[in-house]
């Protein structure tokens, strides 16, 4: 731009040039001229003179403002590089977000998928479980109803002549029958605690098919004994053991209706609440461990049940 200008003064100055040599040759060759054409040149002459007088001041200023036209629009270049920077890294950050935003809409789709399917499988879990806990029921009230009938009493006819004599025979038979009632009572208990312990130490050995068979007939021979809790707390703790979880839940379940009071209820409730947190229903598996914590809150097992509950609500950490 610098140079234009100068090229547009060297050619007014040119032109004023060529023009003052044609007027002065005019005079010079005509010789003499009259005072009005003397003067209309002089003023001619004026005329051009400020005209010069005027570009050489225009150029001067225009000469004067080009730096800083220049500083500027080195400024405006200098600001469209930055816009153009700034934009290219909106466009980088807009892509990776838009890749971020579609992960997360992926990994979202999944796990609303998985919950769906995990919803649809505790369902059908669920109805399993009512479902053996009402067969269950079934059986208690069968079970129930027989030991509430009673026993066929035979019934038989006396003899008009035989009816002193059979008092007599009546009191000695009493007698006897008594004393065969203890012996047959002390016989059955150590029958009761023999059963026991074979299914106890079949336990042990870990062979929990076996144990839970035998506790479950000492049970059906003897359904009310010393050693019932027990025998019910081990045939639950072998389903646990051999991790058939929804049949340990129901068997914990016949040992709180059939012995509530039980020494081993605390323990029982502890391991029902792990099974259904090993389900996956930590929801029903945390209400369980605050029941027992609530009901035995000095005990071994309501400890164990705290650390549990504190464990299950502790978030993973984000990788």
């Amino acid at each position: 731009m610098k140079n234009d200008l100068k090229k547009i003064a060297k050619v007014f100055y040119s032109r004023a040039g060529k023009m003052l040599c044609l007027v002065f040759s005019v005079v010079f060759i005509t010789g003499c001229v009259t005072t009005e054409a003397e003067n209309r040149m002089q003023y001619q002459i004026n005329t051009l003179e400020t005209e010069v007088k005027n570009i050489k001041q225009k150029s001067k200023s225009i000469e004067t403002r080009f730096p800083d036209q220049q500083k500027q629009f080195s400024k405006l270049e200098d600001t469209q590089h930055a816009t153009a920077k700034t934009m290219s890294d909106l466009l980088i950050q807009i892509q990776y977000l838009t890749t971020e935003v579609q992960m997360l809409t992926g990994r979202f789709e999944e796990a609303r998928y998985n919950s769906e399917k995990n919803s649809a499988e505790l369902r059908e879990s669920k109805e399993m479980l009512l479902a053996k806990m009402k067969q269950l029921e079934i059986r208690v009230e069968d079970l129930k109803k027989r030991l509430v009938e009673p026993a066929p009493v035979a019934v038989s006819k006396e003899e008009p002549g035989k009816t002193i004599t059979g008092v007599a025979e009546k009191e000695e038979t009493e007698k006897t029958g008594e004393a065969v009632k203890d012996k047959a009572e002390q016989e059955d208990k150590t029958d009761v605690k023999d059963a026991y312990m074979a299914a106890y130490e079949a336990y042990k050995n870990d062979k929990t098919v076996e144990a839970r068979e035998k506790f479950q007939s000492l049970l059906m021979d003897h359904p009310e004994n010393d050693y019932s809790d027990n025998a019910r707390f081990w045939i639950a703790t072998s389903y646990y053991k051999d991790e058939n979880y929804e049949d340990a839940i129901l068997a914990y379940e016949e040992l709180f209706k059939k012995n509530p009071d039980s020494d081993k209820v605390p323990e029982a409730m502890l391991k029902q609440g792990l099974a259904f947190y090993a389900l996956k229903d930590s929801k029903t598996g945390r209400i369980i461990l605050e029941k027992l914590v609530d009901k035995f809150p000095e005990s071994d097992q309501a400890k164990l049940a705290i650390k549990k509950m504190k464990k299950a609500t502790v978030l993973p950490k984000k990788k």
